[in-house]
């Protein structure tokens, strides 16, 4: 019997339906040739500090750092008893081979990497990778599976990294908590990203505006602008009037009149960051929300790739299936009039897959974000709105990119009038390429560009009298806050200003996090109350900031940061050592710890609540990590909605805490959820007793146990 683990019981259910594993069993399925199983994200985490030593049940800042000698694991408790179902199969006799169909990625090598060692299991694993959850897809994989020892320095990165957040978020949320009295919680991604934030923040209010002008020629078919070697801004309005009242009523000459043809290169296809960016950036989606809508996509509805992807080009041997999936849109996709034209447009004028679309080596675990052959049937799919938004964002730029650059004539123009020059710049649209395919399926969204075309007959020494010379009025503006479309770019380039599409791309190797987890970042930092969101924008909460005032420098650095996942990388490729990467980082970790010892207590005032939709913290959840947060009903874990969800909670009409008289305030939720137990005082029939009260948690339900201390 072969083996098949998945990571969650829809993947296996699409398997099984391809396999034909028709028989149900309790965490399972199979037939006379396969068993398949899967995961609930992580059945195997790292432990928690206590489990090396007692001591570390109190937070105490003489005990740091902690680095474990060797680290331990523990099985999630929520998901205890699946871990127990597929423990028992990967080690039970009838099986002979493990075929590991986790995410294609590196979450999904760690997923299943986690599992395999812990159970002891030493069976051969074979490895399926696909990039589409089609019928089609599923079937070629299996009829090509790898040696999953391929990727195992793809989990060895993975592993490094949980380790790498461990050492970082253990011993730099206790230091920094204890030592200002309050739940700060520390990230080694999650900080510098706030930093980022914060810095923004800054920079908007301390600057200060300065009013500046401009003189301005109406020549009717064009506004031309009174420039110097210096540029087109006039500090003073007295020198603004007197430029502008020695031009008035003056003949104007044509002194330069210059036409060439400029281009604009058509856009790469989509990578996770980039349709998180235009999900944004259209519709105002999350990141979250896109990456949700995008893995909708892939898993249930079968009609787009694999989204965590971070490349954006296609593999030689998908070249030919490029014709095929632009007739299945053709055919299938119920999207804008347009979309068949745009179709014929690009197969009629020949596909232009080139080097900007076809690329092997830059594609690493998986190729861009595309449409699959399922496109041919999405006319009988209701798509939910952000889904079909999202596909749509798909469609149109899968089609785009197979057409032309869009090609314009530039226009510079200049006047003198007297012995001032102003000048102009116009735009016609000559071939209006992959732009049009654009507009027809997305819609115009309006240009930043204010450069229009110049349609007068002019040439060089032609004589003009301009209709009105007036000075405009203009002031600097601030730096924006940043939007989740601007912020993703930030953390794809570790807070440099890039624009280039291309070097962007290039600089992928050196950002905040990975495309997978930076909506995972974004939320974190929502939850914890250390940023908000202002309509689209992203801006930091007095917390926030407050916490950026007091960590050391090289938490807050994005840089630094950024070469870490840069390293990640490398070990990923074999080009380095995960044990180097953790001693620097123990480095790192001892250098912060050292300095927060040193270093005085800076005045800051945080307020007293972190808050998430207004509710303070309570706790830390046992189960995972996260916050505990209360409402009228219970304590509940922030996991619950996120991924991997968690459903901790502890409910206050709970029947054994009543039938004893025990009410379950937020002070005795709080020390259960610190130290495991609490005592409490209950009134019962007029009678008063003292309890013990300790917290039970079997991973599906928390209990209670009461010991009777009257």
């Amino acid at each position: 019997m072969k083996l098949i683990v998945t990571e969650k019981p829809s993947v296996a259910k699409d398997i099984a339906k391809v396999l034909n594993i028709n028989r149900s069993r309790d965490g399972y399925m199979e037939n006379s040739e396969y068993i398949i199983t899967w995961c609930v994200g992580h059945l195997i985490q790292l432990a928690y500090p206590e489990e090396y030593d007692p001591k570390y049940k109190g937070w105490n800042i003489n005990d740091l750092p902690i680095f474990p000698r060797q680290f331990k694991y523990m099985v999630n408790p929520s998901t205890a008893k699946q871990y127990e179902t597929v423990k028992s199969l990967m080690l039970s006799d009838t099986v002979e081979e493990i075929i590991c169909a986790t995410d294609a990625g590196r979450e999904g090598q760690l997923i299943f990497g986690y599992v395999y060692i812990n159970s002891g299991c030493r069976k051969p694993v074979k490895r399926l990778w696909i990039s589409s959850m089609t019928d089609e897809a599923i079937e070629e994989g299996f009829n090509n599976l790898k040696d999953n020892k391929e990727y195992f320095s793809l989990y060895q990165s993975a592993r490094a990294r949980s380790e790498a957040d461990w050492l970082v978020g253990i011993n730099a949320t206790r230091l920094f908590t204890v030592k200002y009295n309050q739940m700060l919680t520390i990230g080694r991604v999650q900080t510098p990203t706030l930093s980022l934030i914060v810095q923004r923040q800054k920079e908007i209010d301390n600057f200060v505006s300065q009013p500046f002008y401009e003189v301005a020629a109406d020549c009717e078919m064009f506004v031309a602008t009174w420039f110097n070697k210096d540029g087109t801004r006039i500090d003073k309005v007295e020198k603004a009037e007197q430029i502008a009242e020695r031009c008035r009523n003056k003949e104007a000459t044509v002194i330069k009149l210059k036409t060439k043809r400029a281009t604009v290169e058509r856009p790469l296809l989509y990578d996770l960051t980039e349709l998180q960016r235009d999900g944004n950036r259209r519709y105002g989606y999350s990141a979250e929300q896109t990456l949700d809508a995008a893995q909708n996509l892939y898993e249930k509805y079968k009609l787009a790739t694999y989204p965590r992807t971070d490349s954006r080009y296609l593999t030689k041997d998908m070249k030919s299936k490029i014709p095929e999936l632009l007739q299945n849109i053709k055919i299938g996709y119920q999207g804008p009039e347009g979309t068949g034209y745009c179709v014929d447009k690009v197969i009629k004028q020949k596909i232009n897959a080139d080097k900007r679309v076809i690329d092997d080596s830059k594609v690493t675990d998986h190729h861009a974000i595309i449409v699959t052959p399922n496109i041919r049937n999405s006319a009988g799919i209701k798509l939910p709105e952000k889904e079909e938004n999202i596909l749509r964002l798909i469609v149109a730029r899968f089609i785009c990119v197979f057409d032309r650059k869009q090609e314009y004539d530039q226009t510079d123009l200049e006047i003198q009038i007297e012995k001032d020059k102003f000048k102009a710049r116009g735009k016609k649209v000559v071939i209006p390429g992959w732009k049009e395919i654009e507009d027809i399926m997305l819609g115009k969204i309006k240009e930043d560009t204010d450069d229009k075309e110049i349609t007068v007959n002019l040439a060089e020494g032609d004589k003009l009298s301009p209709k009105e010379i007036k000075v405009l009025t203009k002031k600097t503006s601030p730096p924006k806050p940043y939007t989740e479309a601007t912020l993703l770019t930030a953390m794809e380039t570790a807070g440099k200003q890039i624009e280039d599409e291309k070097l962007r791309d290039e600089m992928k190797s050196i950002g905040l996090g990975t495309p997978a987890t930076r909506a995972g970042i974004i939320e974190k930092l929502i939850s914890v109350g250390y940023i908000k969101r202002n309509k689209k924008n992203l801006v930091p909460t007095q917390n926030g900031i407050q916490l950026i005032e007091i960590v050391h420098e090289k938490l807050k650095k994005p840089d630094l940061t950024g070469e870490w996942e840069s390293e990640l990388g490398k070990i990923a490729k074999k080009e380095a050592s995960s044990k180097d990467f953790i001693v620097d980082i123990k480095k790192y970790v001892a250098e912060i710890i050292l300095e927060g010892r040193q270093s005085s207590t800076k005045n800051v005032n945080f307020e007293q609540t972190a808050k998430k939709n207004k509710r303070e913290i309570v706790g830390i959840c046992p189960r995972c990590g996260r916050e505990i947060y209360e409402n009228k009903k219970s304590f509940f874990c922030a996991g619950y909605k996120n991924f991997p969800s968690c459903k901790f909670s502890m409910w206050k009409e709970d029947k054994s805490l009543q039938d004893k008289g025990i009410e379950l305030t937020r002070e005795v939720a709080s020390e259960l959820l610190k130290n495991k137990q609490a005592e409490v005082t209950a009134k019962l029939n007029e009678k008063e007793y003292n309890y013990t009260l300790k917290l039970v948690d079997d991973g599906f339900k928390a209990g209670y146990l009461f010991a009777v201390n009257n």
